[in-house]
């Protein structure tokens, strides 16, 4: 029972690796696909919107990691999912540029929380780290390698904004899920180091 909840934890950070990925890139598809053209302006203008973003992405993840260690692991992972999921849909609604920069400036407010706190739970507790690290690098590698593909079927589907409204519900849900998950159970088994709240 206790290997049947680590190796699902260790799916839920697998996941959570992907999705940190294909949210900071969505916004690159969608520019190109859809938004040059419903608002008139050329891939270059659109760009440097997401610049917030990708800055958040990188300077964040130093508080995010401070407030895990003094805080809860789980709690920001599950923080991440459904913060990052909300921002998401958040900006599905976006009706001009300075909106969808906002919105892609908290997408990656959430998104910096799981490099600095995910990576360190796959390894937490683990004497043999390099195979969690590779097949957890691999998820977040097809994160990137698939953000294209997919946000450009949704686009095709559904319209750029279902576009980051569909994976946005989506990983809310997995929020949800995850904070069921860690309600439910030994949770000493998979956060030694941690006091529970």
């Amino acid at each position: 029972m206790k290997m049947k909840r680590q190796n699902l934890h260790f799916g839920f950070l697998n996941v959570g690796h992907l999705l940190d990925h294909l949210f900071m890139l969505i916004f690159a598809t969608v520019a190109a696909l859809a938004l040059a053209t419903d608002w008139h302006m050329s891939y270059a203008n659109l760009i440097p919107y997401a610049m917030p973003g990708f800055v958040a992405f990188g300077i964040c993840a130093i508080p995010a990691g401070w407030i895990a260690d003094k805080w809860h692991r789980h709690g920001m992972i599950c923080i991440f999912f459904i913060g990052i999921g909300i921002a998401s849909t958040a900006t599905s609604f976006a009706n001009s540029p300075l909106q969808i920069g906002c919105g892609l400036f908290v997408i990656g407010l959430f998104g910096a929380i799981y490099h600095p706190v995910g990576i360190a739970m796959v390894v937490q507790g683990r004497v043999k780290t390099g195979m969690p690290l590779a097949l957890n690098g691999v998820f977040g590698n097809i994160g990137v390698a698939a953000a294209a593909l997919i946000t450009g079927i949704i686009i095709d589907t559904f319209g750029w904004r279902a576009a980051f409204l569909v994976p946005g519900v989506i990983s809310v849900a997995i929020g949800f899920s995850y904070v069921i998950f860690t309600r439910v159970g030994d949770l000493e088994s998979l956060y030694p180091n941690e006091i529970s709240s």
